[in-house]
């Protein structure tokens, strides 16, 4: 496959899941909203390196800070974005070390979470996205509320962060390139000093 471009993808993903082909081959399932599912033979974790990329985020850093943040040191939700929150959740049991167990799903997409199987010591979770499509993965429903909980914290810290630094510029940015944030901005003669 070629090399996923996220740019492209990110509004519609709806999460990184890794799998077992029937071949044996790990890679990762990349669900999208409106279009099928996508493979790739890279690693999900990886793919997760490269989606932070796309918003010049480096992975290590984001985890460090966003756990300070939930009060989490393992599978910390990593606010990328608006509404691009990636909630790690345990999808499978790895063959072998270091195949990797998570998912990250995009919390924005996933409409509900319900306990699957409750006779079970273990249990599971199914859970069920925008586009009423379901995945079942073996993560209690209790840890899969506390991770939905510290998403949520994360995401509002986000949301600070982004709202104090457009605060501190006066200005907003704006995904449409027509209405640049700094042209009308309120301050545009700090922001276009030439101009006037």
């Amino acid at each position: 496959m070629a090399r996923v471009e996220f740019s492209e993808l990110w509004p519609q993903l709806m999460g990184l899941v890794p799998v077992y082909t029937r071949n044996g081959v790990n890679g990762t399932s990349i669900l999208l909203e409106k279009t099928p599912t996508l493979f790739c033979e890279v690693k999900t974790k990886t793919l997760l390196a490269r989606l932070t990329r796309t918003f010049l985020i480096e992975l290590r850093l984001a985890q460090r800070a966003f756990s300070r943040v939930c009060g989490r040191r393992y599978a910390v939700p990593i606010a990328l974005r608006p509404g691009l929150v990636m909630v790690p959740v345990r999808a499978r049991t790895a063959r072998v070390k270091d195949d990797g167990t998570r998912a990250y799903l995009v919390k924005d997409k996933i409409r509900e979470y319900l306990p699957e199987d409750t006779r079970s010591k273990r249990g599971g979770t199914r859970i069920v996205f925008v586009n009423d499509t379901t995945l079942t993965v073996p993560h209690r429903w209790s840890n899969m509320r506390e991770v939905m909980v510290a998403a949520e914290l994360v995401e509002r810290e986000g949301a600070r962060l982004i709202g104090y630094l457009a605060d501190r510029t006066g200005c907003e940015v704006k995904e449409n390139p027509e209405s640049y944030c700094c042209k009308k901005c309120p301050r545009r003669d700090l922001c276009f000093p030439e101009e006037e």
